[in-house]
């Protein structure tokens, strides 16, 4: 039984679905489901039961993510207390990114820390910023990305900031608005805005950074995930805010990054972290991501 393969089980439950399982850990879903089967023949029991949207833990499968995790903690402890024989500082770090801007949010952090600290055992996880706040409310990872805003009942969680820039609309090729070398305010009075139905973190950045300059979006439409935004702007005549300079990728001539020229509009990207995390090795990220 492999230890990558119990990491891989228990993204799987912490993730709800293979297919973000998969992304997370940076994998195909067809090996990811393979190494589950490969559990399953090994302990001779079902983990999981599965649909087209979720997958859900047999009783067989609650013990298994129990024990998993268990040996896991364990087998962290015994590479770090070896490694220790070797020198130099050593330990974990767990990393939550948003998939599609890890290099603007990160630069070369990351390089960096794992060249000047070898001996620490970076673990990256790949998130949508709903996904980023949860796993740093259940303390499965250190260090998430954030979009800065008043988010309820978060008083334990510590900033540092990454971006502070202006807002860009991001509308199909064919939109009126799509010609427009600028956007104002008044331009977007009447647009019908696109807001992700599973990330009310976003959601609630953007809606402050517009109540701060006076303003609220005519009317809004839900879709599901980041990923079903372009399809949703190609279907209607709707846009989607988006921080400048970060258009989605993979939709180039397809859709268009407009900016608004509105003075004050602005959203804030942060480094994320428990202020009662005290793992050492995250003010040591913390100064490194500052350079």
């Amino acid at each position: 039984m492999r230890i990558e393969h119990m990491r891989e089980f228990l993204a799987i439950h912490d993730e709800g679905n293979f297919s973000r399982a998969a992304r997370s850990l940076f994998m195909a879903q067809p090996a990811l489901s393979r190494h589950v089967q490969e559990l399953e023949r090994e302990l001779g029991v079902k983990l999981l039961d599965r649909d087209k949207h979720s997958v859900r833990l047999t009783e067989a499968g609650e013990r298994a993510y129990k024990g998993f995790r268990q040996i896991l903690r364990n087998y962290e402890r015994l590479t770090d207390d070896i490694a220790s024989y070797k020198g130099g500082l050593v330990g974990n770090l767990r990393i939550g990114m948003l998939y599609y801007t890890i290099r603007q949010d990160f630069g070369d952090a990351m390089e960096r820390f794992s060249a000047e600290y070898p001996g620490v055992r970076l673990r990256r996880f790949s998130y949508q910023p709903q996904e980023v706040f949860q796993a740093l409310a259940e303390e499965r990872i250190d260090v998430g990305v954030l979009p800065r805003a008043n988010y309820p009942e978060a008083d334990w969680l510590c900033y540092q900031d990454v971006h502070t820039g202006g807002l860009s609309a991001l509308v199909s090729a064919d939109h009126p608005l799509a010609s427009h070398g600028g956007l104002t305010l008044d331009d977007l009075a009447d647009e019908t805005g696109v807001l992700l139905r599973d990330d009310p973190y976003s959601n609630r950045c953007y809606a402050e950074a517009l109540e701060r300059v006076g303003f609220a979006q005519h009317s809004v439409v839900y879709t599901d995930n980041i990923d079903t935004v372009p399809l949703e702007l190609k279907r209607g005549r709707f846009v989607y805010l988006i921080p400048q300079g970060l258009p989605l990728p993979g939709f180039e001539g397809e859709l268009v990054e407009i900016p608004i020229r509105a003075e004050g509009l602005s959203v804030t990207k942060s480094l994320a972290w428990r202020a009662d995390n005290d793992n050492p090795m995250v003010p040591l990220f913390l100064e490194i991501a500052k350079r």
